[in-house]
């Protein structure tokens, strides 16, 4: 061999083993939401962030509104088997493959992004363990602003509530509103408008988004953020992508998740603010609940705890630690 044959081929195994390290990898990134919602904001800013810091080796693509065809309760599921690397997934809607998943729809259980923290100290582990056996890990995790109530008349009180007939979002709100004296009721979306109109229905459980959104403002007139719940969104990674990263690039992307992830949090606390003003500005009064209301939603939401109790056992501890850290 030639000298310069020698040095060819040392040259070309010097740039196969960087680029073994420093290899050209693109991820596509999944979210169930539209180009407004913050959520896929915050997605498409980490995705941004890990192209700029990783100098172009890890590319991640973020689809919107499900435009990958993955559906929105298939995301844990299409990203442990690698139909997609990453996923932005609403948790309580992947229970039908991780039951536990389920429980931060629970009332009563995390009522604000304080709780919110304390709950994903606590929960993290289990959270973790299912993520794991689901062949990936969570990056980061983001709250919902979290669902009140729009009807037509105040309510304030628990006696305001009894009767109620306001359409309810999902299982769970519905067996709530029930067990809070109110008259849950099923509808599509799209026709409670008319439904409020004909005075069928006297009003709608939904978030202060979908409220303002929607303009619910037309047709009723009162809001109370009642804060029964708050669910988070996960971002995972499938552990096969991430593993096949190098070192260096994964401390860097944890690096990123673990810094954005408190402006995330604040984008989520922006938008419940932001459409609050939205409603307030179009003639909505917004009410607070009173002692006798809280006290039955106390009530409600416990009942249900023990309910969930019955058919996901482990998840009693777990409560049980994190409601003697937040007095409940």
């Amino acid at each position: 061999m030639t000298f310069m044959k020698t040095v060819l081929a040392a040259s070309t195994a010097v740039a196969l083993s960087a680029s073994s390290v420093w290899a050209d990898t693109k991820w596509d990134l999944s979210t169930a939401w539209g180009a407004n919602n913050f959520h896929a904001q915050s997605a498409i800013a980490f995705a941004d962030a890990v192209r700029e810091e990783t100098n172009g080796s890890v590319d991640i693509t973020v689809h919107l509104s499900g435009e990958i065809g993955v559906k929105i309760t298939e995301k844990l599921s299409s990203v442990e088997n690698g139909v997609i690397q990453m996923a932005d997934m609403l948790l309580f809607l992947q229970a039908g493959e991780a039951p536990f998943l389920g429980i931060d729809t629970l009332p009563y259980l995390i009522q604000g992004q304080d709780e919110m923290k304390v709950w994903l100290e606590v929960a993290g582990p289990k959270y973790d363990e299912i993520f794991a056996s689901k062949n990936q890990k969570a990056l980061y995790y983001v709250p919902w602003p979290s669902p009140g109530i729009y009807t037509k008349q105040a309510v304030v009180s628990a006696d305001d509530m009894a009767g109620q007939r306001i359409r309810a979002f999902n299982a769970t709100s519905f067996t709530f509103l029930e067990k809070m004296g109110a008259a849950p009721v099923e509808l599509p979306f799209g026709e409670l408008a008319a439904a409020v109109a004909a005075g069928t229905v006297d009003g709608a459980a939904t978030s202060t988004s979908t409220g303002a959104n929607s303009k619910l403002y037309q047709f009723t007139q009162h809001f109370n953020p009642l804060n029964w719940s708050m669910s988070p969104d996960a971002v995972t990674v499938n552990l096969d992508a991430w593993n096949a990263l190098s070192d260096e690039e994964r401390e860097i992307i944890q690096g990123i998740a673990d810094r954005m992830e408190a402006d995330f949090w604040a984008a989520s606390a922006a938008e419940d603010t932001s459409k609050t003003a939205i409603l307030t500005e179009n003639g909505m009064t917004v009410s607070m609940a009173d002692d006798s209301l809280k006290a039955k939603m106390a009530e409600a939401g416990k009942s249900m705890w023990a309910d969930f109790f019955k058919t996901v056992p482990e998840a009693e501890a777990i409560v049980d630690a994190y409601s003697a850290k937040v007095g409940k």
